[in-house]
């Protein structure tokens, strides 16, 4: 699969076990359970074929007692210490949200905004009493905002738009920032049409939500990234965001990438990510890496087109199988994954169902 056709492109401006069994879920969401296995179900309509691509080790017996007049009998019983192994995952997870901004995901950003609830109501009833870290990047090196200042909006007009009167001309000046433009790092002044067009305010002042965050509106402000972002290279975008060179000391994402939890990935995309050039492989090893080898240690999730079936969704984006999504090929790598219709109504069914694959490979993974 690759790009969007020019027509469709114009149109959108106008906008645990190691292998967990597979299981089906609502319309529009797609479920992919194990290495190698990918099954697609969607709501969609039609894009030409040049369009997209898509311990034990045995305890011994006891020997008899050394000591003349001492019985084994006579000891005091072993006490029972249950079991020794941690929880899985320490109850700690990262999730990250690697979010195209291209102009074409207009509508998808209304269908990610209904599904914030549904997210949020995920994360308080199907991880209540976890330690959750949850970032959104950059994917395209640059503050957006950039446009909302160029001549046709703000210089001239003194707005970003229709899409974007929200958006305060000039603002940016005391709040941007080297991190602002930086590929894979936390998102905290989204701007532009369709973005939140403020700067966020995160408890503990860092660029992800940590625990303790009381905002209800803190992850729309850093997921809801608007329509001005370029072409993004997704893949290479969230081996940055896990990069040592972003999480350790005075990284921009500092602190957020923690060994002891488990690392949950999710791609939101409409078209092929063709401009990455690092291979899925190669996005899977840095990824791996950057937790310490463990292949338990990840799960990755990705809402993006699906083979079309059934009637046709007005502007949807279908994958026509011609070409491998880049995608598809990333998260496919690792052993918890699966996938979502990025045609979907709402978003809130594929982020249910998900959390249970995440719960699943929490309790596989076992942090050393």
């Amino acid at each position: 699969m690759r790009r969007l056709a020019l027509a469709v492109a114009a149109a959108a401006l106008a906008c645990g076990t190691d292998t967990p069994p597979a299981f089906s879920t609502g319309p529009g969401v797609t479920s992919v359970t194990t290495l190698g296995t990918s099954t697609s179900t969607s709501s969609t309509s039609s894009v030409g074929s040049s369009s997209l691509s898509s311990t034990s080790g045995g305890a011994e017996d006891s020997a008899a007692a050394g000591t003349a007049g001492v019985s084994t009998f006579d000891m005091d019983p072993v006490p029972d210490l249950g079991d020794v192994q941690p929880e899985g995952c320490k109850g700690k997870i990262d999730f990250v949200f690697v979010i195209s901004a291209l102009f074409t995901m207009a509508e998808e950003q209304d269908q990610l905004v209904a599904s914030f609830p549904g997210f949020l109501d995920v994360l308080e009833t199907k991880f209540a009493g976890f330690d959750r870290h949850i970032i959104s990047v950059n994917t395209d090196e640059k503050w957006r905002g950039t446009y909302c200042e160029a001549p046709e909006h703000c210089g001239n007009n003194g707005n970003c738009g229709p899409n974007a009167m929200d958006y305060v001309c000039g603002s940016y000046a005391d709040t941007v920032f080297k991190c602002d433009r930086t590929r894979g790092a936390g998102l905290l002044y989204n701007a532009g049409p369709y973005a939140t067009n403020h700067v966020c305010e995160l408890y503990g002042g860092d660029r992800y939500i940590i625990e303790g965050e009381t905002d209800p509106d803190a992850f729309a402000c850093i997921a809801q990234v608007g329509t001005f972002g370029d072409d993004p290279p997704l893949a290479d975008t969230l081996v940055a965001a896990v990069s040592d060179e972003l999480n350790g000391p005075g990284g921009c994402n500092e602190g957020f990438l923690r060994d002891d939890a488990l690392l949950v990935f999710v791609f939101i995309m409409d078209n092929d990510d063709e401009e990455s050039v690092l291979s899925a492989k190669k996005v899977h090893d840095a990824v791996v890496a950057a937790k310490g080898g463990d292949e338990h240690a990840v799960v990755g999730l990705a809402i993006i087109p699906q083979p079309p079936e059934g009637e046709p969704k007005p502007d949807c984006v279908v994958d026509d199988l011609v070409w491998q999504q880049h995608l598809r090929e990333v998260v496919q790598t690792f052993d918890y994954h699966r996938e979502g219709n990025i045609c979907a109504d709402s978003y809130d069914a594929f982020f249910s169902e998900a959390a249970d694959l995440v719960h699943e490979a929490c309790n596989a993974f076992i942090p050393q």
